[in-house]
């Protein structure tokens, strides 16, 4: 059975732009704040001032005219560690440029490494009240947690424990409901009041729950949450271009993000983005100078309900999770370079996760041993894997060399793999299935072209559940084109691997048939 998302795919769409619809005040031209955008000035104070104005007014559009705008000044954010150039703190702000006009952080706007710290964090724009503090699950900020009965996945709705605790909230309120109330990175769902019952002590929300909590608290963050904020049309080049924290609502279109790896001094490159929902990402470009491609990481922290589409990324790997839920992939390219410490060039762990019509491609994971992966469904600890589920891998292209490992692993539960080309080069083998038990995958309809490496690798220990069907494998007679591990002991449930079309290989399906007693083999 192939799994269905929660959500539709109009509704995510719907969550993802419908934040950015109602901009406030007008349009601050940063030139009129006094920019000279001659590339040698700062103008870090003059950008600001912009920001500050449309902050001021209520929200608006600060413009950005076709010229280069160094910002060579930098700022200290709570976290010792962590400096900023711009700082945009409020709610309706668009930052927005004429075609080719360029933020270049500057050698004074990036601080040096502090004595004790192991890293720096020099951020060009900063969206959202804090970058370097969580402050929704922080009571300093949140203004303390309320408890809650057991919420239920899909439902959207969340009552109070004490229904009289149903007057600290109102319609219009943003919220966050935790799992716990401790720790650092807690599983949360993000959304907004749409209306109030007092009598039952019940929140009605805009959109269903992702997950279910049984021992939920819930903590109002309308006062220290950014909402219909972006970016569109701007290069900013930096050590870290861009961070995004808490925001609801939050687009970047048509930007080219340089994240500049030749500053060093243990400098954060990346992009850093925690705690989004509702959130678009479309026709951007992220790619390094210098010496190096960077790591990038894309939204974290429970971001939810996001859109990527039509970019283009171009880093040493990449990747998302940490109790992510409902995001859309689609139309992107990914060109990854990884180094001998990268296991996973994109990692895609979530929950209820489309990845389609996606190109990804990279160069060889140094180092091997099987594991390793271009592309993986799930890339964390064995006890991240309750939280993901409902991958859909359908229709990308994916080229490699992955000598000694795989171009797509298959990690998660019960992801759904079809209608894919791979091309492997070398001796990787072209997807890699060894996950959580019970793992029943579905891969249908894919074509795998390899070199000397296997079709398919199928890990199950203890029970088999995986359904292989309409696949066109090609390859080299040192290998098998489907290669099914053997167990310690003979497995319970069954494989289906039918009508798959083989060729070239020494072993079309290579099976201990006794360790596998309930697999259903039959020729294409």
């Amino acid at each position: 059975m192939q799994f269905k998302p929660i959500l539709p795919l109009a509704f995510i769409l719907l969550l993802a732009t419908s934040f950015s619809t109602a901009r406030a005040g007008g349009t601050f031209d940063v030139t009129a704040f006094g920019a000279a955008g001659n590339g040698t000035t700062d103008d870090t104070a003059a950008i600001q001032r912009a920001i500050d104005a449309a902050k001021h007014a209520g929200g608006g559009t600060v413009y950005f005219p076709a010229r280069t705008y160094l910002v060579d000044s930098c700022f200290p954010s709570p976290h010792p560690w962590f400096f900023y150039n711009l700082l945009i703190d409020s709610s309706n702000v668009t930052l927005s440029g004429q075609k080719d006009a360029k933020l270049l952080q500057g050698p004074k706007g990036r601080h040096p490494v502090l004595a004790g710290a192991t890293e720096v964090r020099n951020t060009v724009l900063v969206f959202g009240f804090d970058s370097a503090i969580i402050r929704f699950q922080n009571p300093a900020y949140n203004g303390g947690f309320f408890r809650l009965k057991t919420t239920r996945a899909g439902a959207a709705a969340a009552s109070l424990a004490n229904a009289a605790d149903v007057s600290h909230f109102a319609k219009g309120d943003y919220v966050a409901i935790y799992a716990w109330t401790t720790g650092d990175v807690i599983p949360t769902e993000t959304s907004r009041v749409v209306s109030v019952d007092a009598p039952s002590g019940t929140l009605v929300l805009s959109g269903p729950l992702a997950r279910a909590f049984q021992s939920p608290s819930i903590v109002k963050v309308t006062s220290i949450a950014t909402t219909n904020v972006g970016i569109k049309n701007l290069v900013v080049e930096g050590t870290e271009p861009l961070a995004v924290t808490e925001t609801f609502g939050f687009t970047a279109e048509d930007n080219r993000f340089v994240l500049n790896t030749a500053a060093g001094g243990r400098n954060v490159t990346g992009l850093n983005f925690n705690t989004l929902d509702g959130f678009r990402f479309s026709c951007n470009t992220v790619t390094c100078s210098g010496p190096a491609f960077s790591i990038l990481e894309l939204p974290q922290r429970n971001s939810r309900n996001g859109v990527l589409e039509d970019n283009t990324f171009e880093v040493r790997q990449t990747g998302m999770g940490e109790y992510a839920a409902h995001w859309r992939f689609t139309g992107n390219t990914f060109i990854l370079h990884p180094d001998a410490k990268t296991t996973v060039g994109l990692g895609i762990g979530g929950l209820d996760i489309d990845f389609h019509n996606n190109r990804v491609e990279g160069g060889n994971l140094v180092g091997g041993g099987g594991f390793g992966s271009l592309m993986a469904d799930y890339n964390a600890p064995d006890d991240y894997a309750s939280y993901v589920g409902r991958i859909r891998i359908t229709d990308n292209v994916f080229s490699c060399r992955a000598d000694g490992n795989a171009c797509l692993g298959l990690f998660a539960p019960d992801t759904v793999v079809t209608g894919n080309t791979i091309t492997v080069r070398g001796s990787g083998n072209g997807i890699h299935a060894e996950g959580p038990l019970p793992q029943s995958l579905i891969i249908r309809n894919n074509r795998l072209t390899m070199g000397t490496g296997n079709g398919m690798v199928i890990v199950t220990p203890l029970r088999d559940g995986s359904t292989i069907t309409h696949n066109t494998i090609s390859g080299s007679k040192s290998a098998a084109g489907i290669f099914v591990a053997s167990p310690k002991s003979p497995n319970s449930g069954a494989h289906a691997i039918a009508d798959n079309t083989i060729t070239g290989f020494g072993t079309e399906v290579s099976i201990d048939r006794v360790k596998h007693p309930g697999t259903k083999l039959s020729p294409r």
